[in-house]
């Protein structure tokens, strides 16, 4: 029988959501180290096992473990292209002012000896923290690029940076959403909570490593209980609006979608920046930098 604990099934007019929720890769890895039972009735071959070397890289067992740190393949060539990117990013100054005062955190010596009232600086208070949701598809076509799937990597983190820069915390989340019929499937995991830095090496292998799509989404959503023949496809791609209509997701938290649908060509990082953040919608003023410019700068 398919492991009915771990989703909670949600009607949504005639759609049938099969969701599961994940508060960390290490979860992820519990969870698939217990075997849940395969759904036997609809996956009576697991492409989670039986997939490609080439399509959906190595092994199950090293995928899963992968899931704990460790995930390498290609992450020094990553990084490489992630640092030219911070390099045109232009920090922004968090200092607080002091002005004098009655009362105040230290002592202000010179207004002191001149008999001045206001003997004391009081910092002034910094501005109230803002919060964003942040959501990342991990599903892309048949035909992306290697290079594609990196730059979202490096550009999804570069825009956590530039928020947090900016005062605005992140809650960062990546999943995988899928249809057939009128089922529904949506597996969500947290990567970052809003009082937690960013974890570059964490994230690198959901954001970038096809074993972590084809190989362990794949198998967690061999345990689903679906009724339909989901064996053939494993699912349709959802778009934007039927994935936040389904799930209920509002306008004011960030989606990014598929490289393609990002503007991500995976030729240069630089334009795939200006691209990737002219496809984000902020209500708050953000201060976001020209990519292009800096480079011919």
């Amino acid at each position: 029988m398919p492991d009915d604990s771990q989703f909670t099934l949600v009607k949504h007019g005639r759609m049938q959501i099969f969701k599961t929720r994940f508060s960390s890769l290490s979860e992820v890895e519990r969870y698939l180290r217990t075997d849940p039972p395969v759904n036997k009735r609809i996956f009576y071959r697991q492409k989670s096992i039986e997939a490609s070397a080439s399509f959906a890289g190595e092994p199950l067992e090293k995928a899963i473990r992968y899931c704990l740190g460790g995930y390498e393949t290609n992450f020094e060539k990553f990084m490489k292209i992630k640092k030219e990117i911070d390099r045109c990013n232009v920090k922004a100054s968090h200092n607080r002012k002091t002005r004098p005062s009655v009362v105040g955190s230290r002592p202000n010596v010179p207004a002191f000896i001149a008999g001045a009232p206001k003997t004391m600086y009081r910092m002034e208070q910094s501005k109230e923290k803002k919060f964003i949701e942040l959501y990342m598809d991990l599903t892309y076509d048949h035909s992306t690029k290697e290079s594609q799937i990196v730059n979202r990597g490096i550009l999804t983190l570069n825009l956590i940076s530039l928020l947090e820069e900016q005062g605005i915390s992140v809650d960062f989340k990546v999943f995988e959403c899928g249809y057939v019929a009128d089922e529904v499937f949506y597996a969500e995991i947290v990567l970052k909570r809003p009082e937690e830095r960013i974890n570059i090496q964490k994230c690198y292998y959901p954001m970038c490593g096809k074993e972590f799509l084809r190989r362990v989404l794949v198998r967690i959503m061999e345990s689903a209980p679906f009724r339909h023949d989901w064996y053939m496809s494993y699912g349709r791609v959802m778009t934007e609006n039927q994935i936040r209509t389904v799930l209920d997701i509002p306008d004011d938290k960030i989606m990014i979608l598929s490289p393609k649908e990002m503007g991500i060509l995976g030729n240069d990082i630089y334009e795939d920046a200006d691209a990737f953040l002219s496809k984000i919608k902020l209500k708050e003023e953000i201060r976001f930098p020209s990519y292009r410019s800096a480079k011919e700068g």
